[in-house]
């Protein structure tokens, strides 16, 4: 299983320049975009804010890094209602088993990397 943590860059910029209901406009059109990615056994939730979690089952690493790259991608080329940009940190469990706390806290670091190195971008954690 992989998980992957997505944070919607710079969102508190959409939401104090062009208002609280562009920016749930915003969130709802980055759902939307990501369950056109997804297989129907993937889920996407929200974290709260701006941050997002998309279970993969059964997905190694390197499929699952393939879909964050599609989802990074895809949103970049969004211009309405609001262009943006997501930082995605992506977890697989180990061989020896994770629980779903240390899946979530790798992913979460992961992400947080992909936005100290620039924002907009996938990172393996």
């Amino acid at each position: 299983m992989s998980l992957l943590m997505i944070d919607l860059d710079n969102f508190k910029r959409i939401n104090d320049s062009r208002g609280h209901q562009m920016g749930d406009a915003v969130l709802v059109q980055f759902v939307s975009v990501v369950n056109t990615l997804l297989r129907s056994a993937d889920a996407i939730g929200r974290l709260g804010g701006e941050e997002f979690v998309v279970l993969l089952p059964e997905t190694p690493v390197e499929l699952a890094h393939v879909v964050a790259e599609r989802i990074r991608s895809r949103v970049g080329e969004l211009s309405e209602p609001a262009s943006f940009t997501v930082s995605i940190g992506v977890a697989t469990t180990l061989p020896i088993g994770d629980s779903v706390d240390a899946l979530l806290a790798r992913a979460d670091a992961a992400m947080y990397k992909a936005k100290e190195k620039g924002r907009n971008q996938v990172v393996l954690g």
